[in-house]
């Protein structure tokens, strides 16, 4: 039991300790970034809101990739089958894509062309970007589902 937690720990190396070090650092770049430099500049609301949607973005992109390699070395060898099932790579590669696109559309959204719209209107593109991104995803993992979804209920019900 001792051998597999010191494995765990091997593994896991630096990763803890780098995604705090990424956390707090962002945290400070936000709160200097508001304090200093975002009223030098004279930016508008949409410029300031951009920034720190990038900003966001950066993090995510960051802790996400390197998360990510993480869990996938970690995948129990009868759920790495699920991979080899037809269409289950690029149904997952959409869901990472898709999500971050419409992070970089907003981005350019609130840089470029929020200004002379009213908020509402604002909330209203962010509404319908996120609607969009359920719409797209959520047809696409139900079709998956309901075509593959049985084999691995199968599974799990074996081994239960």
């Amino acid at each position: 039991m001792e051998k597999d937690n010191n494995m765990d720990q091997k593994e896991l190396g630096l990763k803890p300790s780098f995604s705090i070090i990424i956390v707090v650092g962002w945290l400070i770049f936000l709160i200097m970034w508001l304090a200093f430099y975002s009223e030098d500049y004279h930016y508008d609301w949409g410029k300031k809101l951009a920034i720190r949607l990038l900003s966001t973005l950066v993090m995510f992109l960051l802790l996400g990739g390197m998360w990510a390699m993480y869990g996938i070395k970690k995948i129990p060898p009868k759920e790495k089958e699920m991979f080899k099932t037809s269409g289950f790579k690029w149904r997952v590669g959409l869901s990472i894509v898709l999500p971050i696109a419409a992070m970089i559309f907003l981005i350019i959204w609130f840089w470029s062309y929020a200004q002379p719209y009213k908020l509402w209107q604002d909330i209203a593109v962010i509404l319908v970007t996120i609607l969009v991104i359920g719409g797209v995803l959520g047809p696409v993992w139900a079709q998956w589902g309901i075509k593959h979804g049985h084999k691995f209920d199968e599974k799990c019900e074996k081994e239960d």
